[in-house]
């Protein structure tokens, strides 16, 4: 009689061996994608942070908005040569709990355009003051309003940002210029257009 294991036998062993095999496969592969899923949601600026209420706010969760007008916050689109526009921020928490964000002048600053060209920024301001911290609980969707400041109509450069630091006039005569605001590291979503006549 034949020592060879019958057909069904092989067969047999050789489906078992197969399974094996798979499963291997099948849970080497469930493992590498889990490491990757995980990998990706640390890396992965897009995903919904995870919000605990009192806790800093994630920049996800921020909105700025940049404005122009009047001193007492009243949009105007248009200046005369004898008014100065003036700027003012808003920030809201998008997120579903209160949390916390830091809107002092120590973060906050706002920049100019007119096409290409840099025209002014905060930055360059040369202030009487130190700048401050000032970290406030921002409740959901209810916009918190950083006071409004006035632009002189000037450049800015490292020498400062206003006519007492010497700064040229800008060009006006129907110039467009464009406004955009950044608190904390958050950019405004827009960018507010006025006219300088």
């Amino acid at each position: 009689q034949s020592n060879q294991p019958r057909a069904s036998i092989l067969w047999t062993r050789r489906v078992l061996v197969l399974l094996v095999l798979g499963g291997l496969v099948w849970g080497a592969v469930a493992a590498v994608g889990g490491v990757i899923g995980w990998v990706s949601g640390i890396f992965n600026p897009n995903k919904a942070p995870t919000q605990v209420a009192g806790a800093d706010c994630q920049p996800q969760q921020i909105r700025v908005e940049a404005h122009v007008g009047t001193a007492d916050q009243k949009y105007q689109g248009a200046f005369n040569p004898d008014e100065y526009p003036y700027f003012w921020i808003t920030v809201t928490n998008t997120g579903s709990v209160e949390c916390k964000f830091n809107v002092g002048s120590s973060v906050t600053y706002y920049s100019v355009k007119s096409g290409s060209d840099n025209v002014w920024t905060s930055k360059d301001c040369i202030l009487e003051q130190p700048r401050e911290d000032y970290p406030t609980m921002l409740v959901p969707n209810a916009a918190v309003t950083i006071p409004a400041a006035d632009w002189q109509r000037v450049r800015s450069s490292s020498s400062g940002c206003s006519i007492a630091d010497g700064q040229p006039i800008v060009e006006a005569g129907g110039s467009s210029y464009f406004l955009t605001a950044e608190v904390n590291g958050v950019i405004s979503e827009n960018s507010a257009q006025f006219v300088l006549n």
